[in-house]
């Protein structure tokens, strides 16, 4: 995203949790002795000599006894995932050999050992209901009970209780420390209104990073047809709208010698989100003014030039498109060799380790070669982390997620990277080096986070429904979904 802020975040003293506590009319046992002494020791200017820089990120909280407190999560399953997608950052019951889980099981024992207390995970089934878990806080906020330590939520649903007023903020939350790395700045972008951040992300979600929207191909295809190489126009600068568009022109061929192109046959390009192109493009729905207000900034002419050439890349004979990422047949046929490229989630990575050809992966392109860099999207059902009203202490909640995050950061991260995606998921080094990019390149709209699903659906909606049009489509849902769209700023920008 083109318009970035840079924000100077300030540690939190002891009497920053004060209003908090009265909005459900709790009061911390603790008192404040224990934030105010972390919130000095993490101001230490001289990091600790250490070969690894990453520790001069240690928060340094103090190992205050909680006396056996349960911090509680609660999150959605892994019901309609052949991967665990929303569990396996939170909580491990034991080692078991798995380098994630052991991972995560220390990282959790750690916390334990160090603060006393007892790490739980409730977990809802996403298949039967995806928001079971917000509607629990949303009743407990109501009713002034405690629910959760810490939500995490659907991106959009989360934005929808947070408009109700349903979470803390996270900016004004005790021991908790936005500027530091393990805190993701797009996230905070996207998220927060007028300087209120009530759903967030740290690397403690570190799964999110496969919500981000990439391409995959097939290396033997671009070896049949002479493609040139993904990489090295990546590297090169050249990985653009224009460039994809006249190399997925090869690879297509009737398969069953049926005359009829269908799902039974071969494709330069296999689509499963148009919508990714908008945000590839370097455009967005909204942008934030300087009080940190969204501002509607969807119907310009950058938008229009990116669905145009988005259009033509997606509607044509050499393409075969689904309207979603988890839409079949799509994953089914890159699997089966049937696709030079095949666009969805990085987490489709997971369906793609018993394929029988090398494939390897890259960034939607960039719009064209002055773009300042590739932008990837985090897509809505990443897990997002809200701390959720009516906390018995919140200076301990957050000292525990401000420490699990950064242990993530400094221990986790380079497990995941190196080990799951480096060896189990990717195929050569190139890969490798691509989702760095892709990673660098993870980007959060106000818009998609904020605005009505059917007005930022217009992009995709049109493009699948061969409509190309998208002003007259977008014309007829400004005015209806800038009203919602300002009633949840409003909501947000009144809560005290």
């Amino acid at each position: 995203m083109k318009i970035k802020r840079i924000i100077s975040f300030f540690l939190i003293i002891s009497i920053a949790c004060l209003p908090i506590l009265s909005a459900c009319g709790g009061k911390s046992d603790n008192g404040n002795s224990s934030n105010t002494t972390s919130a000095g020791d993490a101001q230490d200017t001289a990091p600790a000599s250490t070969t690894d820089p990453k520790e001069q990120y240690d928060p340094k909280l103090a190992a205050v006894d909680m006396q056996g407190y349960v911090f509680t999560i609660g999150t959605r399953d892994d019901s309609t995932h052949n991967y665990p997608a929303h569990t396996r950052d939170l909580y491990a019951e034991q080692e078991n050999g798995d380098l994630i889980n052991d991972a995560v099981y220390k990282r959790n024992t750690a916390i334990e050992d160090k603060y006393n207390c007892t790490i739980k995970m409730q977990s809802y089934n996403e298949t039967t209901d995806e928001t079971a878990a917000n509607k629990v806080v949303a009743k407990s906020v109501k009713a002034g009970d405690y629910s959760f330590d810490l939500l995490m939520t659907h991106m959009i649903d989360g934005a929808n209780d947070a408009a109700n007023g349903n979470f803390y903020d996270l900016e004004q939350f005790p021991n908790v420390d936005l500027s530091k790395p393990y805190w993701n700045q797009g996230a905070t972008y996207g998220c927060s209104i007028g300087n209120k951040l009530l759903e967030g992300l740290s690397d403690l979600s570190f799964s999110s990073n496969e919500n981000v929207y990439c391409m995959f191909f097939n290396k033997q295809l671009l070896q049949n047809y002479g493609v040139e190489n993904p990489y090295q126009l990546v590297k090169d600068n050249q990985w653009t709208f224009d460039k994809f568009n006249d190399i997925i022109k090869v690879g297509t061929a009737d398969l069953n010698g049926d005359g009829i192109m269908d799902k039974n046959d071969q494709y330069g390009y296999i689509s499963s989100c148009a919508m990714n192109f908008l945000w590839a493009g370097g455009s967005h729905i909204m942008t934030k003014d300087t009080g940190d207000i969204p501002a509607l900034d969807f119907n310009t002419q950058q938008t229009v030039n990116i669905f145009n050439k988005a259009y033509d890349i997606t509607n044509n004979e050499y393409t075969f498109a689904v309207e979603e990422w988890f839409q079949d047949p799509a994953i089914q046929m890159f699997s089966n060799g049937q696709g030079v490229f095949y666009s969805s989630q990085l987490c489709r990575v997971n369906d793609l380790r018993a394929v029988n050809f090398d494939f390897g992966i890259v960034p939607y392109p960039k719009y064209d070669s002055s773009q300042d860099r590739y932008y990837s999207y985090v897509d809505g059902h990443a897990s997002m982390m809200a701390i959720p009203l009516c906390l018995p202490h919140p200076e301990w909640t957050g000292m525990i997620i401000e420490d699990m995050s950064y242990l993530a950061y400094k221990d986790i991260l380079p497990t995941y990277y190196d080990v799951v995606l480096n060896v189990k998921m990717v195929r050569d080094q190139e890969s490798v080096d691509m989702l760095q990019i892709l990673f660098d390149s993870k980007t959060i709209d106000p818009g998609y986070v904020w605005g009505s699903w059917d007005f930022w659906y217009i992009f995709i909606d049109c493009i699948f429904k061969k409509q190309n049009d998208f002003v007259s489509a977008y014309e007829k849902k400004e005015k209806a979904s800038m009203t919602a769209i300002q009633k949840k700023i409003d909501a947000v920008l009144a809560l005290q």
